[in-house]
């Protein structure tokens, strides 16, 4: 009760701040009192973020979140000034070749944060079919990251929509693909529409110019400086990690406007 009344006095304090007698307190005057009475009674404080915890919660999270979304934005400004290198031929892609926002995604597929990432793009690219294509290369740090990603590419050379299935399912399949990986990877692309005999002979016959395209994206991306996975280039702006779909609609919104 006494907090309580504590609280009532520096809301009276507030509406006559309100009012037209608000002249008659100095706002520096005015901050002095209320700050004399919470400096006094701290335990008005505790009790009001204990009767609202879930409140108190939300609000440090907003605070934290638009702390986050400046600095992204910040980040932003400073890496459209300068291009990023990025090979994208040969690698598989999806959306207009001409779209304004180029998402290249450097991931991996047993990659936990990648699998989280690539629902987060899937989304992406339904919101925004004619704005943006999007090229997946290569990051793994496994051998299994890098067998998936020979297989990966092998598909795309085969029939790049049915690789787009193969991708989805392979994600899905994660787990298994870590627990026997040669076997999920033969019956995820069958279950792709994908001819696994033919994509066994191309991974063979075209060994080198398949390992090749994965060197080159382990490479990009170390020359990118991107340690770990996943990392996305929107345009020249640079993401790290599974953040959120919200993320990623600002930074295709930031890149088409900076392309102006």
């Amino acid at each position: 009760m006494k907090a309580l009344s504590l609280l009532f006095a520096c809301c009276a304090l507030l509406f006559v701040a309100g009012t037209a007698h608000a002249e008659q307190i100095p706002d520096a005057e005015l901050e002095v009192q209320i700050r004399r009475i919470l400096q006094e009674h701290p335990d008005i404080v505790l009790d009001i973020l204990r009767e609202h915890s879930e409140t108190a919660l939300d609000i440090v999270q907003l605070g934290a979140d638009r702390r986050r979304s400046e600095a992204l934005r910040s980040q932003w400004t400073e890496d459209a000034k300068t291009p990023k290198k990025a090979t994208l031929e040969e690698r598989p892609s999806r959306g207009p070749e001409n779209a304004p926002v180029t998402l290249v995604a450097f991931s991996d597929f047993t990659c936990a944060y990648c699998q989280q990432a690539a629902f987060a793009v899937e989304s992406l690219l339904k919101r925004y079919p004619e704005d943006v294509r999007f090229v997946f290369k290569q990051s793994p740090n496994s051998e299994t990251g890098i067998l998936a990603g020979r297989w990966f590419v092998a598909a795309a050379r085969q029939d790049m929509k049915k690789a787009w299935n193969f991708y989805g399912m392979l994600f899905d399949a994660q787990r298994k693909l870590l627990e026997s990986p040669l076997p999920t990877l033969k019956e995820t692309a069958e279950k792709a529409g994908l001819d696994v005999k033919k994509l066994e002979a191309d991974l063979r016959k075209n060994a080198q110019a398949i390992d090749l395209i994965v060197a080159t994206d382990i490479r990009e991306a170390k020359d990118l400086g991107f340690a770990g996975t996943p990392y996305f280039l929107v345009n020249d702006l640079v993401i790290r990690g599974a953040v959120p779909l919200e993320t990623f609609i600002d930074a295709v919104e930031f890149a088409k406007t900076a392309k102006k």
